[in-house]
């Protein structure tokens, strides 16, 4: 191995030639992150025969792994023989029984330890890693192709030199705004962040965490406990991604805060002071059940959004010193904490800084800060350049736009996380974590996957990635689906989020009573028929997506819930539309008219009470098959007793009433009166 500390991989696949069936044009291939290097050649190799995997004494098991279940998923009969070979870190996949000498290749020179060469030939694949990183790297390389670029059993010959743009590439999982993500399925997310080449995970922490010294702050039913956290370092270990531990420290301790026992640390309702010895006993107390399970050696404090400081117990000190000063002491008292006791380095969100750049110099300089922005901004300078002029080694931060929304506003997000990762590159970011945000404890956790996926090709490549291309591959790699449907649903949800009526498709939309409306007939349909228009393909897309795919399939329950939520607003704006003319009708039918008008007002009525009864079930199976019981009860209520089904309900006991008056051949009360009742007056 020329001396170098090298890892190679060997995949001699078959003797026997298969002809290439993918266009010559190397972007046609289905990959992401997509290579940087990619090099077509003629000819390919069969997987129609049976296969034997041998691994050196030191190959890392989870890289055979990956290999091994893509070839077992496709059907490909494969055999593993660890008799090994030697004490080099080899795995070679050949047809049986004959074996292939390895192709002699180099990975790309001075660009880091995660990357890698791969050369596909009629006679063998060959992988070669600058390291066990980069050796898995490729390996994901290789199972993007044989899950989503196999044509006629075939894969087609290429060379890839691959290497990434970012040096940490993150994703994150907010466990403490409702849904607790369960441990199989963080596993889970583990196994897809490997997939797409990321390699640092993090949660979001305010209080669901199962502290021993501090029982009463997490949730039984709802809380990461100690070992689970330490199985995810571990899982993660495994599969070449590290945890970043994360813990709040100033704001949004609101939930702690309105815990008897720490009311008195209350600098507002929502904010830590930082006025008492007793607020840095307790963060040390946290600090001492999450660090050291956690070998990664940095860890996030948070300190966000600090709204109301030097308001509380603090105003005398802001008085003399600033607000700004205060923070500034805050964050500086518990960066010594971490560094002293936990041999770690602080990392924070840099919105409250940023407001006073003249205190940067205050703020130790080891800070790795954290730029964040949500907006679909044309360029980050702004947020970006006043860390990187005061010497602080920071992070991007863009954002999934999931918070409080039906599915992602996916075009803002596209925006977002392209243009913030292209401008970190440049002022030259230490890494990115893609944001995940659960505010109002009304969320699914599949639907992240698209922008973590997209955030992923765009750390890997500087952001120099077509959002088109993208969405033409991402479908086939995260599902194995033959066509593109995923991509083109994804695009057309992504305009629903700025049709007029339709509030940014948040999810306080889908709760709106608009089924007894007092709008104009003609505005209501023309809304409800724009939104229908994308979204009733946009279905069809995601259910022929489901049809197709080979892997993961279960990720896409959670995007045709929110597709179907979105579809019921516009066809329970349609049907409300109906019923109300029925209704209408039926006050001047004869006697026999009018009880076939009523009832099929009352159909009507049903029919969308039924709908969201269904649509609540759904959401209820899919949050306990990925997280804990805890606050699944805050959305269920309301498929029970928001105000639209309440209106539900309030319009089966009118119909009654009108029925009754039919029967009696006479009309039920005018529309006006109708209104009054279903508003309950």
């Amino acid at each position: 191995m020329n001396g170098r500390l090298m890892s190679c991989v060997v995949l001699a696949l078959s003797l026997a030639p298969a002809a290439r069936s993918l266009a010559d044009d190397a972007s046609s291939l289905r990959l992401v992150p997509f290579p940087k290097q990619v090099t077509l050649t003629e000819g390919g190799f069969a997987l129609n025969r049976p296969l034997v995997v041998r691994t050196g004494m030191k190959t890392d098991p989870f890289v055979v792994s990956v290999v091994v279940s893509e070839l077992r998923r496709a059907i490909v009969f494969v055999s593993e023989d660890r008799r090994g070979e030697g004490d080099e870190l080899t795995l070679v996949l050949h047809a049986a029984p004959i074996a292939i000498s390895p192709v002699e290749i180099e990975p790309p020179r001075g660009k880091g330890d995660e990357s890698y060469a791969l050369r596909i030939e009629p006679q063998a694949v060959t992988l070669r890693g600058s390291s066990i990183a980069g050796l898995l790297h490729g390996a994901q390389t290789l199972v993007q192709l044989i899950r989503a670029n196999r044509r006629s059993g075939g894969l087609p010959s290429l060379l890839v030199r691959d290497w990434p743009s970012l040096r940490w590439r993150c994703f994150q999982d907010d466990l403490t705004r409702g849904p607790s993500t369960r441990l199989g399925t963080l596993e889970h997310e583990l196994d897809l962040g490997s997939a797409l080449k990321l390699n640092l995970f993090t949660y979001y922490m305010e209080h669901q965490f199962a502290f021993q010294k501090h029982p009463e702050i997490g949730p039984p039913d709802g809380s990461l406990h100690p070992d689970e956290l330490t199985r995810l370092v571990e899982q993660g270990r495994q599969r070449g991604i590290s945890v970043l531990g994360n813990q709040q420290s100033f704001g949004h301790f609101g939930r702690i805060l309105a815990i008897p026992r720490y009311a008195s640390l209350r600098e507002t309702a929502d904010v830590l002071t930082p006025m008492k010895d007793e607020t840095y006993q307790l963060l040390d107390d946290l600090y001492s059940e999450i660090c050291p399970r956690l070998p990664f050696p940095m860890f996030n404090v948070c300190c966000d959004e600090t709204y109301g400081l030097g308001e509380g117990p603090s105003k005398e000190l802001a008085a003399r010193i600033g607000v700004a000063g205060v923070y500034v002491r805050h964050v500086t008292r518990i960066h010594d904490l971490l560094r002293d006791k936990y041999h770690k380095r602080m990392m924070m969100w840099g919105d409250i800084i940023i407001q006073h750049p003249d205190r940067l110099g205050d703020v130790p300089k080891d800070t790795v800060m954290l730029a964040w922005d949500y907006a679909a901004r044309d360029g980050f300078d702004p947020q970006i350049v006043p860390f990187a002029k005061s010497g602080f080694a920071f992070f991007v931060c863009p954002g999934l736009s999931n918070w409080s929304r039906i599915l992602p506003d996916f075009a803002t997000a596209e925006v977002n996380i392209r243009n913030f990762v292209r401008d970190g590159v440049k002022h030259g970011a230490l890494g990115m974590i893609n944001t995940s945000w659960e505010d109002d404890g009304e969320a699914l956790k599949s639907v992240i996957w698209h922008g973590h996926a997209w955030a992923a090709e765009c750390a890997w490549n500087a952001s120099t990635t077509e959002p088109a291309a993208f969405n033409r591959r991402v479908g086939a790699v995260l599902f194995g689906e033959q066509g593109d449907h995923f991509g083109q649903a994804v695009g057309l949800l992504a305009k629903t989020h700025t049709l007029p009526g339709m509030a940014g498709m948040m999810n306080s939309r889908f709760w709106q009573d608009d089924f007894f409306t007092a709008r104009k007939a003609e505005d209501v349909r023309a809304e409800a028929e724009r939104l229908l228009a994308l979204v009733r393909p946009a279905i069809a897309h995601l259910e022929a997506c489901r049809h197709e795919a080979t892997a993961n399939a279960d990720l896409l329950d959670a995007f045709l819930l929110g597709a179907r939520r979105m579809e019921l607003v516009g066809s329970r704006m349609l049907d409300g539309l109906e019923a109300i003319r029925e209704y209408d009708l039926s006050r001047k039918a004869s006697k026999s008219e009018r009880l076939v008008d009523l009832a099929i007002f009352e159909n009507l009525v049903r029919r969308n009470r039924d709908a969201h009864q269904a649509l609540g079930r759904e959401f209820a199976r899919l949050w306990l098959r990925d997280c804990k019981p805890y606050a699944l009860d805050w959305t269920t209520r309301r498929y029970q007793q928001s105000d639209v089904m309440l209106r539900f309900e309030a319009a089966h006991k009118i119909f009654d009433e009108a029925r009754k008056l039919a029967e009696a051949d006479q009309p039920g009360p005018p529309t006006p009166i109708l209104w009054a009742k279903l508003a309950g007056r």
